[in-house]
């Protein structure tokens, strides 16, 4: 499996650098992946519910009572490997205001999307990583707008796979009890159509 180095470095060879072996070497390569490999990463996570960046905690509830502007009840901790909420259990109105999520929910669990090891990171979520960074370091470290658009497009391309086949790994959540589709079925089926 991919480590964080192993990927800064391939985007590295693709646009034309040296690869590197840590995050501290020599040049301009080294310090821009240093620089952008992890807010990239973060962002390429947060683009899509990715199966293998999934995770579910129950949110600790604040003893202390928030602050009346909010209009909630309750104040949570959220959780500090967070990248992107996804859902709440039970569905519940909420807002989240800096590191504190508010709720009118005496307690609450949280599906998100967190910053995954890279060795969990399956190969065609790495190849549209390695992808971005290259788009990245493109104009970092070689000034080239052209290479940059064509990574670009490379990356975004790579994402819609990758998103693709970790969506087919799941099945497709049914529609629960809904007051929208009750009240566009309600009286439809009474009746006689003969």
């Amino acid at each position: 499996m991919a480590s964080a180095i192993d990927i800064a470095s391939n985007a590295l060879l693709l646009i034309g650098d040296s690869p590197i072996s840590s995050f501290t070497d020599a040049g301009a390569g080294a310090q821009a992946a240093a620089n952008l490999y992890p807010t990239t990463k973060e962002m390429v996570l947060s683009y899509h519910p990715w199966s293998f960046a999934m995770k579910e905690q129950e949110l600790s509830r604040l003893s202390q009572a928030p602050d009346v502007r909010t209009n909630y009840k309750y104040a949570y901790q959220i959780p500090t490997d967070l990248i992107r909420l996804w859902a709440i259990f039970p569905y519940s109105d909420y807002v989240i205001i800096g590191a504190l999520l508010y709720s009118n929910q005496n307690a609450l669990l949280a599906r998100y999307v967190y910053d995954v090891p890279e060795t969990n990171i399956p190969a065609h979520c790495v190849k549209a990583l390695e992808y971005q960074m290259a788009a990245e370091f493109s104009i970092a470290v070689t000034e080239d707008e052209n290479k940059a658009s064509m990574y670009q497009s490379k990356a975004s391309n790579q994402l819609a796979k990758a998103s693709n086949i970790d969506s087919q790994g799941q099945p497709q959540e049914s529609i629960q009890s809904s007051p929208f589709v009750e009240a566009r079925f309600q009286g439809s089926f009474t009746g006689s159509y003969f």
